[in-house]
This record gives structure tokens, sequence and C-alpha cells, in this order.
């Protein structure tokens, strides 16, 4: 089992007069006396920021690097200097790796030194994620600033990040307390990071990061230290830098357009995250719907739940969706402060309601993969207890999950000034124009330089993305009014079904599945299914909701073959067909790494039944994709979602 997929120890510190000291490694986090002068003396003007700052271009992005997250101090600097010099419109990606994260109670404390970053303070708390390892993503001061804490080992979370480091701030503790840190392999990893005029600073002096740093193409300079500290360590990288890809047609996409205008088709979850995603970045959106409205197709269903289902073995699903429950969750909290009926992070239970979910259960908490704070056992009279009613079973507790209302979710992210929502389009052609190097619908109705297609299983219409192998699945939910005697349930509960607590004075509950069925009319035996579904549930809220008027609704969910969704940029697939044609005869061939897509043009779609929890983070990695900034996933996870994989995987079988 790789490290990478292990529940993190988190630091065990000792107090000295509220400053925290790790017990592991016998060094203090930070100086009391002047933690943030050391901080802007080593890493601020170490790497000559604040100039560097100032004189970037009104639209720049910059990624700053970080090897030890410790409290947040660094960071919390940072963040202070861009928002005093960087342009308005400029975008800074803070990536910092950690091993052995403080938990939140001691996060808190620590932070409680700096009283006027009250605000980021609590921001970070609120977004801090649980101690397992991968990449979560913090959004700070309207998307201004975004924070990847990559927790885990730095050399071996280094070797699974896609992105190319502006500076670096070589943190953690002294190479003397901590030599397994300071390594060849982090040395390595930070030169495939960096690239010509790519900076780094660091307290230390110490003869083996000089002389490990030079080895790997950095030019070295000594300057004073702080305080009794004699000297510390800068440099400037003086080799070239070379993105990174497993195979030659998961390459990124190299041309950048030169203005910051896109259209999104769809106005669901997927497309409504990411014109939303696009607007907070700068960008002038414009949203086509076919529909009179946000939602009306398979993101309509009055509430959702924010729920994952965990392996025994880690897989790239998986690792999506932990990182997506993250984000998701912040997201909810952020606009339920907006707008309470938007959702509620509320906790979720899953029952295991036969022999075969419970030993799958078990067989879970028996992994010790996952954190308590991610997942933990309940009893039957638990479960009960917690959820307000009686339940079938007891099961797991997941407290960062639980509901949301995807209409109003997607209603408010529309509403951002730099979007334009164009309600009853229907998108009929889009065809790129090479001179004028845009993208024209409906014959040049509406034009831009990016595209991204996010129109479910419809995406596949479209003549560029006709080789994307999408299908639509009917689900039926069922909606029932709460009477006197209906009991009220404190949260989002699953079995084989899933309902959420009241919302307006109705539960919300299904849904049904039904497999080569094109019809979306509402049918009496579905409800029936889904009432039957929530009695093994709960008994009691469903013998109570049986007797009560109900209504519903069905949609389809849009799926692929192997059940994870479609993003990233859309590949030319003649191209590809033509160009990696002996994959049909030689799988292992080594071919010359480059690859073709059609420009401008992306895609997000084929979330199924999880898009609450898929879509906001995947709105994330088309961000990054199209302003080719740091991914928000690890390489693997976002090269398992490419849209090529298809072409490839049938060049392979053989089967195109």
């Amino acid at each position: 089992m790789s490290t990478t997929d292990q529940t993190l120890t988190p630091a065990e510190l000792e107090w000295q007069h509220d400053v925290p000291r790790s017990r592991a490694f016998q060094d203090i986090y930070f100086n009391q006396a002047g933690g943030i002068a050391e901080t802007e003396h080593v890493f601020l003007v170490g790497n000559d920021l604040p100039e560097r700052w100032q004189n970037l271009p009104e639209d720049a992005r910059f990624t700053l690097i970080e090897t030890g997250f410790g409290t947040g101090l660094n960071f919390l600097c940072a963040r202070d200097l861009w928002l005093r010099t960087a342009p308005a419109g400029a975008r800074l990606h803070y990536i910092s790796f950690e091993k052995h994260p403080l938990t939140q109670d001691d996060l808190a404390r620590a932070l409680a030194h700096w009283p006027q970053w009250s605000g980021a303070t609590r921001a970070l708390l609120a977004q801090w994620p649980v101690p397992m390892q991968g990449l979560y993503t913090l959004l700070f001061d309207d998307g201004r600033i975004r924070l990847t804490l990559a927790l885990g080992d730095a050399a071996e979370m280094l070797a699974r990040i896609d992105a190319r480091a502006d500076a670096w701030f070589l943190d953690g503790f002294a190479p003397s307390r901590n030599p397994q840190m300071w390594s060849e392999a982090l040395f390595a990893g930070i030169a495939d990071h960096s690239g010509p005029g790519t900076t780094f600073a660091t307290f230390t002096a110490a003869g083996v990061v000089r002389r490990g740093l030079t080895q790997v193409g950095f030019a070295i300079a000594k300057r004073p230290g702080f305080g009794r500290k004699r000297e510390m360590l800068t440099g400037t990288f003086q080799s070239g830098y070379t993105a990174a890809a497993s195979k030659p047609w998961l390459l990124r996409p190299g041309e950048q357009p030169a203005k910051r205008r896109a259209i999104v088709i769809g106005a669901g979850l997927a497309g409504a995250t990411t014109a939303a995603a696009l607007a907070r970045n700068g960008w002038q959106v414009e949203v086509l719907e076919q529909h009179a409205g946000p939602a009306q197709a398979g993101s309509g269903n009055a509430q959702g739940a924010l729920y994952i289902k965990l392996p025994t073995q880690p897989t790239q699903q998986s690792r999506l969706h932990l990182a997506g429950l993250h984000y998701s969750a912040a997201l909810i909290r952020t606009l339920q402060a907006q707008d309470s009926a938007s959702g509620d992070i509320c906790g979720l239970i899953s029952l295991a309601l036969d022999a075969k979910a419970a030993r799958h259960q078990q067989q879970l908490l028996d992994t010790g993969l996952y954190p308590d704070s991610l997942v933990q056992p309940l009893s039957q009279a638990e479960a009960s207890a917690r959820a307000g009613t009686a339940t079938g079973a007891g099961g797991l507790l997941f407290p960062h999950g639980g509901w949301a209302c995807p209409p109003r979710v997607c209603a408010t992210l529309l509403a951002a000034p730099s979007i334009r929502c164009h309600y009853d389009t229907t998108v009929e052609t889009l065809e790129y124009d090479r001179e004028q190097r845009q993208w024209r619908i409906n014959g040049g109705v509406f034009c831009a330089p990016v595209v991204v297609v996010c129109s479910a299983e419809r995406a596949g219409q479209l003549a560029p993305l006709a080789h994307l192998p999408l299908k639509p699945i009917r689900g039926q939910t069922t909606r029932a009014s709460v009477s006197p005697d209906t009991p009220t349930l404190n949260t989002v509960v699953c079995g084989e079904g899933y309902v959420s607590p009241p919302q307006e004075g109705k539960y919300c509950f299904g849904a049904t599945f039904r497999l080569r069925d094109d019809r979306l009319d509402v049918r009496e035996h579905e409800h029936e299914e889904n009432l039957d579904l929530l009695e093994r549930a709960l008994p009691q809220l469903a013998a109570s909701l049986r007797r009560q008027p109900r209504e519903g609704r069905a949609a389809f969910r849009a799926t692929t073959p192997d059940y994870l969704p479609i993003v990233g940029p859309a590949p030319d697939a003649d191209w590809v067909l033509r160009h990696f044609a002996r994959l049909s005869k030689d799988a292992n061939w080594a071919f010359e790494a480059q690859m073709q897509h059609l420009p401008g043009l992306f895609v997000n779609t084929g979330h199924g039944s999880k898009g609450l929890i898929s879509c906001p983070i995947s709105a994330e990695l088309l961000l990054s994709q199209i302003e080719n900034t740091p991914l928000p996933l690890p390489r693997d996870v976002a090269e398992a979602l490419n849209p090529v994989r298809f072409l490839i995987k049938g060049l392979i079988k053989r089967s195109i």
C-alpha cells in the first residue's frame, strides 16, 4: 500500500508560553518574539516578493510552493503581502506540503497569536481538511488566493502534483532535526517543478541543502540570516522546465487564449460551477441553456446528498470524491451563509441494511485508511439517536456529509456580475473559426475563444465530441409532505436510497435507477419503490410519509463506461486516431511527446449521481487546465478524467 493512501498522524505538540513545539522533532514552529519578522526576512524578502508582486501584470498568475505548512504563518504573511501589493486581477496559487498537520484545535490556538488576521484564520479553520493524504483546495479573498494543501510526505506528494513554481518557501524543521525531509528525492522534485527564473529561499545554510539544490540546477547565494542566525540561502533555477505527463496523449494544451472570454454550455451543476470558477478568476462568461432556467434537467432535484462511498482499497474515483467532498462541503457552508435553503452540512449516515453492506463497512474500518474525522461507526441505537428517528440498522457516520438544493446552488453561482445567462437557447452547431481563433455557436450567434461543454449526455450530440461514450440513466425522486406525526430527520440517511432532512415542509427521497428508459413521466410504482427503500432504512418515517400526498420528478443522469466523469481538454479525435494508431498493435509503444487538442474546447460532464461531490472540484480542475495553472487534483486522478481516454482505450482494444 502506498503511503499516499493512508491516514496521517497529526502533529504532537507541547506548548511553551503558547508557542507550539514539535515533540517528534524537538523544534519550535515559530519564533514567539519575531515570527512575522522572520517570515518576512527569510521567505518574502528572500524571494524578492515585495518588488516582484508590485510589478506583476494585472492578470498575472503566480505559483508559490512551500515544503512545510506548519501553523500557516508563512501563508498568512504571504497572503497579507499579496493583498497589499499585487494587482487586483492577479491570482496567487499557494501550494504547501504537510506530513503531520495540526489538529483543528491546535491550529486555532497557534493562530490566536495573530488577531490581525482573524478573518483569514476563520476561513482557514472552516476549510481545514481531515488528516488524510491528498490534495485539498481552499479559497480565500473571493478567489484572489487559492491554497492547495498537499497532505503527505513532501517528496512523495511533489511527484503527484502538476505545477510549476515561481517561488519556493523551503521551510520545515532544521535538517539536523528532520533529515528525512531534506532528501535527494525532495531536491529532485523541486527541480522538476521549477523553470528558468524560479527562486527559492530557506532559513537554513546547511551544507546538505546547499549541495542538494546546487546539484539540481539552482544558483545559490548566501544572505544574512534572521536574528541570531548568521546565514540563510536563496537561489534561482538555471535549467529548463518540461511539463510532465505519463503518456503523450495526456499532455496539457499549450496555447492560452489572449482574452478571458468563455461560453459555458449547460446551466446545471457542472455548468454553474464551471461558470462561477471562471468568473471568480476574471473571465467574462456567457452561459447557454436550452431550458427556461438553471438546473432544469439532471441537477433539478429539490435536494441531493453530499455522499461518498469509500472503498477498502483507494481508487482514482475515491481520491476524486475525497477531494470533492472537502471542497463541496466548504462551498455549501459558504452558500448557506447567504441562503439557508441552499443546503446544510448536517452529517450523513450510511446504513448497513444487509449482511454484505455490514461486512463491507467493517472491512472499511479494519483497513485503518480513513480517519475518524472522515468516517466513524455507529450502532443501530447510535444511528437512531443521531438521525432523530429509528433506523433499520447501524452504519457509518460521515460528519462532513450533508445535503444541498442544486437549483438554488446553481442560481446563486450564476448570479455573479460577470456571468450572462441565455435561457431557452439550444446549441445546434459548434464550429471552430481558425482565422478568428474562436468557436462559433449556431452559425456565429455566439462566439468565444474558449467553450466548455457541460450539457450532460447531450455533449456527445455536438460534432467535435461525438466520440464521447455518454449514456443517460433515468431516475425518479419522491417528495412527500410533513404531517404532525412525521419524525424530524436530523441528518441525511443513505441505505439503498437517500433521504434528506425536510425542506419547506417536504421530504425528498429516492431515487430509482432505470437503464434504457428514455421517458420522463412520473410513475406511481416508482414512488412505491422509493417508499419501500425508505421503509428499510427509516421505518417510522416511511410509515408516516405513505399517508401523505406525494409528488415526483424524473430526470436523466449522464454516466460513462468507467463511472468517472469526463473533465478536461477536448482532443482532436481524428488526429489522435491517426497519430496513435500503433496502439492497436502494441499498447506499450513509446510515442514522441506531442498531442493535438481542439483549441479552447473543454468538457465537464458524465458525473452521474455524484454531481454535488464531483462538479465543484471538477470546475476548479478545468479552470487550472484552461489557464495552465497548478492542478487541484493529483496528476494521476486528473489523467483518469481526461476525455482522450476513451479514444486510447478504443485503440488498445481495437474497438475503433
